[in-house]
């Protein structure tokens, strides 16, 4: 069964309840019901249909949280088109690869990332999103170029992640994954059905795409979308819309722990905590268990591969692991060390069987029907144990980085010969060889300004320094 029949069918039983409530500095709370959003998908799959978008096509989406992203990113798998949900935080050279690569039909965006995708609209469906409706780019009708691209049925979205190599992959992200990560977590989080939660991290990520968009419209749960991080904000956001569990990274939770003494609202609706997208570190973990005795506190462990491949279960959390295996996930650890330690392994039905036209990189990343995570981790009486990346990728403030193509970034610097990229205490730093005689921290300067323009910020070194 298709990701959108389970929601449709999720979203009759709920009828006029709040599906979503969808916050904004500059205007009123919108509260959209399950019948008006099931509504709302029907009209946006009927403009996108009018607008050329066909079944296969693949279709590029740069928007920001709202009603609206849910309902495209439905609407184009209720169709058969296969939607990228791409970071508003990518800039030229990580565009440039996912265009190379995946060759989109179609463009949705916000009317403000105009400046940024305008380089690839050629031969493209431009649609734009602004004051709240979708309409064609211009007024132009544009046609797609090219055929339909190969991509089986059974295939929901390309989402792309990185590897190490120095450039974006997409994952062929099928149906099952959403409704099998859905089903895991909800087994982990045990969520009643009119439970509210707050909506804060990007749907672009595979993450909040199932914990945060597929969980509670499959289980019934009231979308709380938030358009700010600032905890002060969020405390008032729970006491007003009595919000009852959150998502977040792990450093969204030290703001909300080193802040909570601030604030007078009232928290006592909070009943969940779900940490992803990084490491939980064990101090942090024990920390806001202490702090939120009356809130159950737990975290996932996954890849956009297949999320999650673990998490706690409700009640049962251990503050120095990652939870045990999720049902229907086998897991190994290949080659171990004398601790147990070593490459952690994934074996499931439903998990990302190949990168959308790299093969190479395809086989590099699977051992027979095993994924090879690129995590180190060890086993401990039934839960995981995350303990580095081997790849060559890193969690800067929840975000990955992959150090080759900053590395990359770095090289295309007309004066900088050689270049290496390390990261420590969440923060990037660079070593580089500069055939100048400039001033060396006026040119460091210049280069951040530089690969401003080439990479999303996070990627940025915070510090570089001379080899």
């Amino acid at each position: 069964m298709i990701l959108t029949e389970r929601i449709y069918e999720s979203l009759a039983r709920w009828g006029g309840h709040p599906a979503f409530i969808e916050l904004a500095a500059d205007r009123e709370p919108l509260y959209v019901s399950a019948r008006d959003f099931k509504a709302r998908i029907d009209r946006i799959k009927e403009f996108l249909i009018k607008s050329g978008i066909r079944k296969n096509h693949i279709a590029a989406i740069f928007l920001k949280n709202s009603v609206d992203f849910a309902a495209i990113f439905l609407a184009l798998i209720d169709i058969g088109a296969k939607p990228i949900p791409v970071n508003l935080a990518f800039r030229r050279m990580e565009l440039d690869e996912i265009f190379s690569n995946a060759d989109p039909h179609a463009i949705i965006m916000e009317s403000s990332h105009i400046p940024v995708v305008k380089p690839y609209a050629d031969g493209r469906i431009i649609l734009e999103r602004i004051d709240g409706s979708l309409r064609e780019h211009d007024s132009r009708k544009r046609a797609a170029s090219g055929e339909p691209a190969d991509i089986g049925e059974e295939i929901a979205s390309i989402n792309y992640t990185y590897r190490g190599y120095g450039y974006p992959l997409g994952a062929m992200v099928p149906h099952s994954q959403y409704l099998h990560g859905a089903r895991a977590l909800a087994e982990g989080l045990k969520p009643e059905a009119g439970m509210n939660m707050l909506i804060i991290l990007p749907y672009s990520y595979i993450f909040p795409l199932v914990v945060c968009l597929c969980v509670p419209l499959l289980y019934r749960l009231t979308s709380t979308i938030s358009n700010t991080v600032n905890p002060l904000k969020l405390f008032s956001f729970i006491n007003n819309y009595k919000i009852n569990i959150i998502t977040a990274v792990p450093e969204l939770y030290e703001l909300i722990y080193n802040l909570k003494d601030q604030s007078t609202e009232d928290l006592s609706a909070l009943t969940d905590f779900m940490s992803g997208g990084s490491y939980l570190k064990e101090d942090l973990f024990k920390k806001v268990i202490e702090s939120f005795r009356h809130v159950v506190f737990g975290q996932g462990y996954g890849l956009t591969e297949f999320t999650p491949v673990c998490r706690h279960i409700r009640y049962l959390a251990r503050t120095h692991t990652i939870g045990p295996l999720c049902n229907g996930i086998e897991g190994r650890i290949l080659s171990p060390e004398a601790d147990g330690s070593g490459e952690i392994a994934i074996r499931t039905s439903n998990m990302t069987k190949a990168y959308y036209r790299r093969p190479r990189e395809t086989a590099e990343a699977f051992e027979q029907e095993w994924f090879k995570t690129g995590d180190i981790g060890r086993m401990e009486d039934g839960h995981l144990i995350f303990l580095k990346e081997k790849k060559r990728t890193r969690k800067i403030k929840g975000n990955m980085v992959d150090l080759e193509e900053t590395r990359r970034a770095l090289m295309t610097y007309p004066n900088i010969r050689e270049a290496a990229v390390e990261s420590g205490n969440n923060i990037l730093t660079a070593q580089i060889r500069l055939d100048s005689s400039k001033n060396f921290d006026e040119e460091a300067v210049e280069i951040k300004k530089f690969l401003d323009h080439l990479i999303a910020p996070y990627k940025i070194p915070k510090t570089i320094a001379r080899i």
